[in-house]
C-alpha cells in the first residue's frame, strides 16, 4: 500500500536495478582511477565488481558489494576529526556523511502475567558511494543511503524467539527519512521519533513486520544523562580512524507487542546507542601518510592482511538502578572461532572493558574477566556462539553470571550473523545478591567460510578458487613496501640532512675564526 508519489519515485533511475547497478559501476570506476597514495590497487577485483554492477543490483546486493572495496573506497568520507566533540541535539543525527553507523534499541520487559518479554531493534545505514561521487551522479546525501532494519523479540514463557524479516531500503525511495531534532529515523512505517523539540525523550519505537505477523509499539519516557563511551564518545579513534559512540541507559519504557493476533502490555527499561563509524571494518584511509606507510612496511614484510575482528558486547541493567556495559574484541583467527565441529569449544577466558554506571547517572571505567561457560551453535553457519557467561569486575567487586532468556536468539542478514539477545543476570555486589537482564551479543565468530558461501548465494555466482582470489585482500606488495620505506626513511634524511648542514656552518664558523 505504498502512497501514489511513492511508487513514482520508485520509478526513478537510482530505485531501478539498472540504474543502481549503472551508477555503481561509474562510481567503482571512479574510485579505481583515482590516485590514492599508498593504497593498495584493485583492478581485477574492481572490474569484477563492476561487472557484477553492471548486471542490474537490488538495494540488498549495493549494501554488501562495498565491503569488497579497497582503501581507496574511503577517500571522501568525513573521518572522526571532522568532530571535535559531541554536541547535542545535533549529534542525535545519522551522520550520512560517514561510511556507516546504527541505531540501537534493546530491551528487557515483563507483561502483565509477569512474563520476560525482550525487545531488539536496529537501524542499520550505510552510504553506498563516497560523498564527491553521490554528488557527482545527482544523488542527496539522504538519496545514498540505504537502510536495513532488524527486528527481534522473545516471549521466555514460550521460549519462542521472532526475527522480523529484515527489510534493506535504498534513501532514494522516498521512504526513509533522518532528522536530529526532533530525532527521526524512518523506514517505512517503522521508526523511532522524539516527541518534542531540543529532546530526546519522550520518544515512540514503532515497528510493523506484516510478513512475520507482528507490531511494536513502545513509549521511552525518560533516561539517564548520556553516557560517551571511550573518550568522549570515541571509542576507538586514532588518525581519523574510528568510531563515535555515545548510549543512553535505564531508559523507562511502556507499551505493547502484538504477534499473531495476540497483544501483550510491557512495561521495563530499553538501552540506546547511536554509533557511526569511519573506516574500522573494513579497515579505511588513515589521514596520516606516515600512519599508512608504516601499516603497508609491517602489514608487507609479514606477508599479513589486516586482521577482521569481531566482539562480545552486553548491556546489564541491575534492579538497583544501576547499569553496566562491556565489551571484548577477538581476532576471527582466535582458536574458539570458526570451531565448525559437532562438539562446542571449552571454557574461554577473555579481558573485558567498559563503564559502570552509577545510580545517578555518573559513571566510570571499568576492567575485569569474562568466561564463556555455554556455547550454542547457529543453525546457518553451524559455528558456535556464546549463549552463557560469568563475568567478573574485581575493582567494583562485582561478579554475576548471564544466561539467555530464550533458545537460539540469532539475528541474520544478507551475509552475516550474530548472536543478539536477553539475558537473565544474577550475582553479587560487594557481597550483596543483586540481579537484573540484559543483552548479549557475540560477533564475527563463523569465520569468512560462511561469508564467501552467503556473498556468492546472493550475487548467484560460482564459488570458485578465483572469485575468492578476487574478493580476499592481499598483503602489500614490494613496490608499495618500497614507496612506504621512503616515506619512512625521508623525515629521518631530512633530520640527517639538516644536522650535517649545521655541523657545516658550525665548522665554517670555527675555520674563519
Amino acid at each position: 500500500d505504498l502512497p501514489a508519489e511513492v511508487q513514482q519515485i520508485l520509478a526513478d533511475k537510482q530505485n531501478t536495478p539498472a540504474g543502481l547497478g549503472q551508477n555503481t559501476a561509474e562510481m567503482i570506476s571512479d574510485v579505481g582511477a583515482e590516485s590514492t597514495p599508498l593504497v593498495k590497487k584493485y583492478p581485477d577485483r574492481y572490474e569484477f565488481l563492476a561487472e557484477i554492477a553492471e548486471k542490474g543490483l537490488s538495494p540488498r546486493k549495493a549494501y554488501n558489494l562495498m565491503a569488497f572495496m579497497g582503501q581507496d573506497y574511503f577517500k571522501g568520507y568525513d573521518d572522526m576529526d571532522s568532530i571535535d566533540k559531541l554536541t547535542f541535539p545535533k549529534d542525535h543525527s545519522a551522520h550520512e556523511d560517514f561510511p556507516f553507523g546504527w541505531y540501537f534499541f534493546s530491551g528487557n520487559f515483563k507483561d502483565k502475567n509477569d512474563n520476560v518479554v525482550d525487545v531488539v531493534v536496529v537501524f542499520f545505514r550505510r552510504a553506498i558511494y563516497p560523498p564527491p561521487i553521490a554528488e557527482k551522479l545527482g544523488l542527496s546525501q539522504l538519496d545514498n543511503q540505504t537502510v536495513e532494519t532488524v527486528v527481534a523479540v522473545n516471549y521466555a514463557d514460550k521460549n519462542l524467539h521472532i526475527l522480523g524479516s529484515d527489510p534493506l531500503v535504498s534513501g532514494a525511495s522516498g521512504l526513509v527519512t533522518f532528522d536530529a531534532d526532533p530525532l527521526l529515523m524512518q523506514v517505512g512505517k517503522n521508526k523511532a521519533v522524539s516527541l518534542q523539540q531540543d529532546a530526546l525523550f519522550p520518544m515512540k519505537l514503532e515497528i510493523e513486520d506484516p510478513a512475520k505477523d507482528f507490531k511494536i509499539d513502545l513509549t521511552l519516557k525518560e533516561g539517564k544523562p548520556v553516557l560517551y563511551q571511550g573518550e568522549g564518545g570515541k571509542a576507538p579513534s586514532i588518525y581519523g580512524l574510528g568510531t563515535w559512540y555515545y548510549s543512553i541507559p535505564n531508559i523507562k519504557t511502556e507499551g505493547s507487542v502484538v504477534y499473531e493476533g495476540e497483544t501483550r502490555e510491557i512495561t521495563g527499561k530499553m538501552w540506546m546507542d547511536n554509533q557511526w563509524m569511519a573506516g574500522i571494518t573494513p579497515p579505511g584511509y588513515p589521514n596520516n601518510a606516515y600512519i599508512q606507510a608504516l601499516s603497508n612496511i609491517s602489514n608487507g614484510f609479514k606477508k599479513e592482511t589486516p586482521k577482521a575482528w569481531g566482539w562480545d558486547w552486553s548491556d546489564v541493567q541491575f534492579d538497583d538502578n544501576t547499569e553496566i556495559t562491556y565489551s571484548s574484541i577477538h581476532s576471527t583467527l582466535t582458536k574458539d572461532l570458526n570451531n565448525l565441529g559437532d562438539t562446542p569449544p571449552g571454557n574461554v577466558e577473555r579481558e573485558t572493558s567498559g563503564k559502570y554506571i552509577h545510580e545517578d547517572g555518573t559513571y566510570e571505567d571499568i576492567k575485569g574477566n569474562l568466561t564463556i561457560t555455554k556455547w550454542n551453535r547457529s543453525p546457518h553457519s553451524k559455528a558456535w556462539y556464546p549463549d552463557g557467561w560469568d563475568v567478573k569486575f574485581p575493582d567494583q567487586n562485582i561478579e554475576f553470571t548471564m544466561v539467555p532468556t530464550v533458545e537460539d536468539q540469532f539475528i541474520f542478514s544478507s551475509n552475516s550473523e550474530i548472536r543478539e539477545g536477553g539475558t537473565i543476570v544474577k550475582g553479587k555486589k560487594d557481597g550483596k545478591d543483586i540481579a537484573g537482564y540484559g543483552f548479549g551479543e557475540g560477533v564475527g565468530y563463523s569465520g569468512q567460510e560462511y561469508t564467501y558461501k552467503k556473498t556468492f548465494e546472493l550475487y548467484g555466482l560460482e564459488d570458485t578458487e578465483k572469485n575468492r582470489d578476487l574478493l580476499t585482500a592481499k598483503p602489500p606488495g614490494t613496490m608499495l613496501v618500497f614507496q612506504s620505506l621512503m616515506v619512512v626513511a625521508s623525515p629521518g634524511a631530512l633530520l640527517i640532512l639538516l644536522i650535517m648542514i649545521v655541523v657545516d656552518v658550525v665548522r665554517k664558523k670555527k675555520h674563519r675564526r
